[in-house]
C-alpha cells in the first residue's frame, strides 16, 4: 500500500524537522554545551545507547515513509533508500567525532545506529502495510 501524497509530504515534513533536532543535539555535544536533557539520558543506565537507537530509529521511519519505503537493489539484496540515507548520516557522523577532542568514536553507538535504522524501518514497512 502506497502512502498518499499528502500522507508523504506530512512525513518529509516531520522528517526533515527531526533531522534538524538531530543535528541540534548533534552541535551541542560537539561543542560540549550539553543541555539538562543530554545530561539526564546520559546518567540512565545505556541511556547514551538507547538515545542513538531511538533518534536514528525514529529518523529512519519517518525518512522511510517520507520515501514511501522506496528501495534500491544492491547486489540482489533490497535496500531502503530511507535507511541507506540515515545509515550513511550516523556513520559519518560518529566518524567525524575522531577528530572532535570533546567528542570519542564508539563503536557501540553506531551498532545502536544501525539496529535502531533496521528495527524502525521494519516497523515502517509494517505500518505501510507492505509487511515486515
Amino acid at each position: 500500500m502506497r502512502l498518499s501524497l499528502s500522507k508523504q509530504r506530512l512525513f518529509t515534513g516531520i522528517a526533515v524537522l527531526f533531522f534538524l533536532f538531530i543535528c541540534y543535539i548533534i552541535v551541542c555535544a560537539d561543542t560540549g554545551q550539553s543541555g539538562h536533557l543530554t545530561r539526564q539520558v546520559r546518567n540512565l543506565p545505556f541511556g547514551d545507547k538507547a538515545a542513538h537507537f531511538l533518534l536514528y530509529g525514529t529518523l529512519a521511519f519517518l525518512v522511510n515513509l517520507a520515501f514511501n519505503n522506496t528501495y534500491w537493489n544492491f547486489y540482489g539484496t533490497t535496500v531502503l533508500k530511507g535507511s541507506a540515507l540515515v545509515l550513511f548520516f550516523a556513520i559519518a557522523e560518529e566518524f567525524t567525532q575522531i577528530f572532535i577532542a570533546s567528542r570519542s568514536f564508539e563503536a557501540a553507538d553506531m551498532l545502536c545506529d544501525l539496529l535502531g535504522i533496521y528495527v524502525f524501518a521494519k516497523l515502517a514497512r509494517w505500518v505501510s502495510g507492505i509487511g515486515i
